[in-house]
């Protein structure tokens, strides 16, 4: 790694929990690719047992590794917050489950340089195994959207997002929210509320990482599961800002609509199915959340 040019000082943040193969990717990921920027690397284990220790302990990078006993991801990722210092000027988080590509860091910071913005967040791009069912592939139910680099985004995620620190201390220091450790969703609750006090985000779409998409989600139970906790949360962070009554009243429009598309799909061709299921499924879990059903997808 150079780290002779001056520039700014970069925490890659990891949260992990009992994966630590695939950390052990990630940081051989980071530590193989060249980059002119200056970091170093945080690992939170959300393990009491500390299973990530190994992988950790074979890397190479400037490194601190740290064990979180308190069981959910936004205490982990709050745990990463506790070990930034006032020397560093950004925050850089991805998931454990990723390998970075080469030239992801330098775009990054440089797509945070050239847009200006509190936050700049990239692309995650799904690695499908060789065997998996072409419909998923084609049907886009697990790949993320992209976007032109400068988009600017109402949220972001915790997979490929740099938050300027200056900015972030500038608003107290805000913190994840633990109620979402259990269903998710405190990373899009997190950045959405950094959102409303007129933090801008950015897309930089140069800056890419990579996820390979294991055989256990390639299905529609899969699918059907995480679109069901993405509406139930989606419910949950509405009902923030609106009335229940609103959203409600929404649900019972659109629920039938897509429900009847469901049914078109089940009568005529697989394909409308699957183009409908995921749909149908959102306004189940947005049902849910009104009614205050949480959809507990991490609970230990």
């Amino acid at each position: 790694m150079t780290r002779e040019t001056a520039g700014p000082r970069v925490v890659v943040a990891v949260a992990t929990y009992r994966r630590p193969d695939l950390l052990a990717g990630l940081l051989a990921s980071l530590e193989g690719r060249d980059a002119s920027v200056e970091f170093r690397v945080v690992v939170v284990d959300n393990d009491a047992q500390a299973t990530g220790r190994a992988a950790v302990e074979a890397c190479g990078l400037p490194l601190t590794y740290v064990v979180e006993p308190a069981a959910g991801i936004a205490q982990a990722r709050n745990r990463a917050l506790d070990e930034l210092t006032e020397q560093d000027d950004a925050v850089v988080f991805v998931d454990d489950d990723e390998r970075v590509r080469a030239g992801w860091l330098d775009s990054l910071v440089e797509g945070w340089r050239r847009e200006g913005t509190e936050v700049v967040t990239g692309p995650v791009i799904s690695v499908f195994a060789a065997d998996c069912p072409r419909w998923i592939v084609e049907g886009g139910f697990i790949q993320r959207a992209r976007h032109a680099s400068g988009t600017r985004m109402p949220v972001a995620a915790t997979n490929n997002t740099l938050l300027a620190l200056d900015a972030w201390r500038r608003v107290g220091s805000p913190r994840f929210d633990e109620a979402f450790s259990e269903t998710g969703g405190s990373d899009a609750e997190f950045f959405g509320r950094l959102h409303d006090a007129g933090f801008e985000i950015a897309w930089i779409d140069d800056a890419v990482v990579e996820e390979d998409v294991p055989s256990s989600r390639a299905n529609l139970r899969w699918i059907w599961r995480r679109a069901v906790r993405g509406g139930n949360v989606q419910a949950r962070l509405r009902l923030r800002r609106k009335p229940s009554w609103r959203l409600l009243a929404r649900v019972a429009v659109v629920l039938p609509y897509r429900a009847a598309r469901l049914v078109v799909g089940l009568v005529h061709h697989r394909r409308l199915l699957e183009r409908h299921l995921v749909p149908f499924a959102w306004q189940v879990g947005l049902l849910g959340g009104v009614a205050g059903r949480s959809v507990r997808e991490y609970r230990r």
